[in-house]
């Protein structure tokens, strides 16, 4: 049978309007835009920032975090400039003076000071005291850096007990000041034969830790923020907060960090 002129009219326009509603899914998905965090992070905390990288990246896979690891001054300097920071990781002394320029800070892991020698120990270093030992090459942070000012106060609580001259001795054994706590444990070793670094630092496989007196030793927190013009506020915001809940904290301590509180 022909169809009619107004029937055929119909079948078309029929058509089309199953085409309208046909589900989309058959077009392709645009691909969600990848966001870049930018992180500035203490360098000692490298090895749990990486972790901690993988297990948000999981969560937000649309996310890319770029990291940087630093020596507090230049942290704490950056901050001040004004730059967009997404997520800093730093000691909290570094931020004291910065509070106009971030979020409140978070609390993520406390950190204690400890001398690490190579395992043949080829300075013969049994405690705190023998750093002023002669043919100790000593390895330190610089005076401005977060682990350069705790190694020094630890040698100013000692200098109660064990006298001015001993002090002097020590400052003479200095052969590598860096302002990156990574920088001073890489010398343990190669230029030099101890160092004052963090408890999170000892790895067996390399170092002998020796303790250092709790009469002596400063106990220091790391906190977390945002800056105020970061460009990702939000998302920074949550990865502070993710490395703050019980899974952070998990693989804070899997590397040697103490609770924050």
């Amino acid at each position: 049978m022909r169809m009619t002129r107004s029937r055929a009219a119909l079948a078309i326009a029929a058509a089309l309007v199953a085409g309208a509603l046909t589900p989309a899914a058959s077009a392709p998905a645009a691909a969600a835009e990848t966001v870049t965090l930018d992180a500035q992070v203490a360098s000692n905390a490298k090895g749990a920032f990486e972790e901690l990288i993988k297990q948000f990246q999981v969560k937000h896979p649309n996310v890319k975090v770029e990291a940087k690891y630093l020596g507090g001054a230049t942290i704490g300097k950056a901050i001040d400039e004004g730059t967009p920071i997404d997520v800093v990781l730093v000691g909290s002394t570094i931020v004291a003076k910065e509070t106009q320029f971030i979020d409140p800070v978070t609390p993520v892991l406390r950190n204690k000071e400890m001398i690490l020698v190579p395992k043949s120990n080829p300075a013969n270093i049994h405690g705190l005291k023998d750093l002023a030992n002669p043919g100790v090459k000593l390895s330190m942070g610089t005076p401005s850096s977060a682990v350069g000012k705790l190694a020094s106060t630890v040698i100013q609580n000692a200098a109660a007990d064990y006298g001015f001259d001993w002090v002097t001795a020590v400052r003479k054994n200095i052969l590598v000041s860096s302002e990156k706590g990574s920088d001073v444990v890489a010398a343990i070793g190669l230029d030099c034969n101890a160092g004052i670094t963090f408890a999170s630092d000892v790895n067996p496989a390399r170092f002998l830790a020796i303790p250092i007196d709790d009469k002596y030793n400063v106990v220091s927190t790391y906190v977390m923020t945002v800056t105020k013009n970061a460009k990702n506020a939000a998302l920074g915001r949550a990865f502070v907060a993710m490395v703050a809940s019980p899974q952070g904290q998990a693989t804070m301590r899997k590397f040697n960090y103490m609770a924050p509180h």
